[in-house]
């Protein structure tokens, strides 16, 4: 992009009559560190020198500048125009080398009213490097003595060197710059544990570092298929938060959409430029760069800055320091999520374990602790009977503490049994399915319809994770749903096993259910579709609390053994 400045002749030239320049002069030249001061005082001797009426002064480097003084006509303006652009698609292709023994041509055209017009290149190291210098001599000089052209190809040449130095150390102290800036996100991504405060100073360092008036970070809603204005930095920022956009609208979406960088510096002739949020905020977009947020090849949002400072606009380097602080967003975004995620996961186990642990209390009550009472009261009874010496009485009151001995001991084992099923530690999963539906039946509490299993050869984690399942769906059946019949299948078919548990209950109303998270049955059904999750298998509820049909039924269903698949 073009940096162009006037400046007065006068102004430049500086109020000496001198023949050359003075060594306080050339001493500040070198010692600028200012690229523009530099090319600025640099233009001035030579119009001082050659008493120019105006000048001219071109410099190809991370930015172009041209600086033009005094007052062109225009015929010298176009010979200048073409000179300056024909060196400037040449040097596009890469410097231009220049023969040690010779020095470059000082080009000259002369106007109409006599005046000569000269163009000689800017070296660095006898390469044309970076552009070129152009003088509109005084009426009364019609050529250059030998003396004045080895002089302005010495001050060409330092011209060169000097704006080729603070060129390479503008750009060394940007990459300085952006260094720091890494250094100082990364330090961020450590030491903060507030994701919303870490992203808002991300994306104050990354709007200062690419000099940019605005930005936001944008996070990919897929089920909705929007893009949500997570966090936003600079003018107008707090319109913006929260704030939504079809995830395919706008340069953002375009980059959301093709997982790639773009760089608009003049967006409102781009098509794919969308006006919704600069006429909701009353913000005006005039330059935009956006990058994606990725992780594993999986694009979740967009970073975006806005409105570049200087009249260049956005360029490749501000890309490629956008993609280094988008990727660190990136994995505090993930991170962040994960530990959400374990963190309900955690507060899920706990529920689940707080559920567990009431149900032992209950079926202990329930089952072992009322026999073990009645059997107290029996073994009173038979010392009472001993006293008398019945021998009838004894005999029966024996027989019914044997039964309540034997109730207890199966109570005891069913409450083991629930708590851990050790016999698929020694045993496969169709016989230990097989011996819990026989003692559910024997349990009295309703009628189960179970039919034989094919073999399964699933590993002991599958195998404990389907009982689980099992088990918490017929618990919920015990507990709330007042079923006179229960029916278990598991069906092995298409490469898949469908694990299917109906009863004729009580049936409610699942939307409604899980929308309460805090009900207990609402905690075991989440805690079944996380266990299906563990196994690669997908966990479906359907219930009717309202005849006919009444009843719920819960389908499990994950790929079948990988022997059987393979077979």
């Amino acid at each position: 992009m073009l940096e162009q400045a006037f400046v007065p002749t006068h102004n430049l030239a500086g109020a000496a009559d001198h023949n050359s320049p003075s060594i306080d002069e050339l001493f500040e030249l070198a010692t600028t560190r200012n690229l523009d001061v530099m090319l600025r005082k640099s233009l001035g001797i030579a119009i001082r020198l050659f008493k120019a009426e105006a000048g001219s002064l071109l410099f190809l480097a991370n930015t172009t500048r041209r600086l033009r003084a005094g007052t062109f006509q225009h015929a010298a303006l176009a010979q200048i125009d073409y000179w300056e652009e024909s060196i400037t698609k040449r040097l596009q292709q890469g410097p231009v080398p220049q023969p040690l023994a010779t020095s470059p041509p000082i080009f000259n055209s002369k106007l109409d009213n006599g005046q000569l017009l000269i163009n000689l290149p800017v070296l660095r190291d006898t390469k044309i490097i970076g552009g070129c210098l152009s003088l509109l001599l005084p009426l009364e000089l019609k050529a250059l003595t030998p003396q004045q052209q080895t002089f302005l190809h010495r001050l060409a040449d330092s011209t060169g060197q000097i704006a080729s130095l603070i060129s390479d150390l503008e750009i060394a102290q940007q990459r300085m710059n952006q260094i720091s800036v890494f250094y100082q996100v990364g330090e961020a991504l450590i030491t903060n544990f507030d994701l919303h405060k870490f992203l808002l100073d991300t994306m104050q360092l990354a709007t200062n570092v690419v000099n940019a008036g605005a930005s936001s970070l944008m996070l990919a809603d897929e089920e909705k298929r929007e893009l949500v204005f997570e966090v936003t930095h600079g003018a107008r920022a707090g319109l913006l938060n929260k704030q939504r956009i079809p995830i395919d609208e706008g340069i953002a979406g375009w980059v959301a959409s093709h997982g790639q960088p773009i760089v608009v510096n003049n967006p409102r002739t781009d098509p794919r430029f969308s006006y919704r949020v600069d006429v909701r905020t009353g913000f005006l977009t005039q330059s935009i760069a956006a990058v994606p947020l990725t992780i594993r090849g999986r694009t979740i949002g967009v970073l975006e800055v806005l409105n570049k400072y200087s009249g260049s606009g956005f360029d490749q380097d501000d890309v490629r320091v956008l993609h280094s602080i988008a990727s660190q967003a990136a994995i505090a975004i993930e991170n962040a999520r994960l530990y959400e995620k374990i963190r309900l996961e955690h507060d899920h186990i706990m529920t689940a374990q707080e559920g567990v642990r009431r149900e032992v209390m209950r079926n202990l009550h329930d089952g072992p602790i009322q026999s073990l009472s009645a059997m107290s009261m029996s073994l009173d009874h038979l010392e009472l009977l001993l006293k008398t010496g019945k021998s009838e009485a004894i005999a029966a009151s024996v027989e019914t503490l044997r039964g309540l001995v034997n109730q207890a001991t199966w109570e005891t084992r069913q409450v083991l049994f629930e708590l851990q099923p050790f016999a698929l530690e020694t045993q496969s999963l169709e016989v230990v399915l097989t011996q819990y539906a026989q003692e559910l039946r024997e349990s009295g509490n309703f009628i189960v319809n179970f039919t034989e299993i094919p073999p399964l050869d699933y590993d002991k984690h599958v195998a404990r994770t389907i009982f689980s399942i099992v088990q918490e769906a017929i618990n919920n059946i015990k507990q709330h749903a007042n079923a006179r019949n229960i029916w278990l299948t598991v069906t092995p078919r298409d490469n898949r096993c469908w694990v299917v548990i109906r009863d004729d209950g009580d049936g409610f109303d699942v939307a409604a259910l899980q929308e309460d998270e805090t009900k207990q049955i609402a905690v075991g059904l989440i805690h079944m579709r996380e266990q299906a999750q563990l196994i690669e298998g997908d966990l479906q509820i359907e219930s009717r609390p309202m005849p006919p049909h009444r009843g719920t039924t819960v389908t499990l269903s994950l790929p079948a053994p990988a022997e059987k698949v393979r077979s």
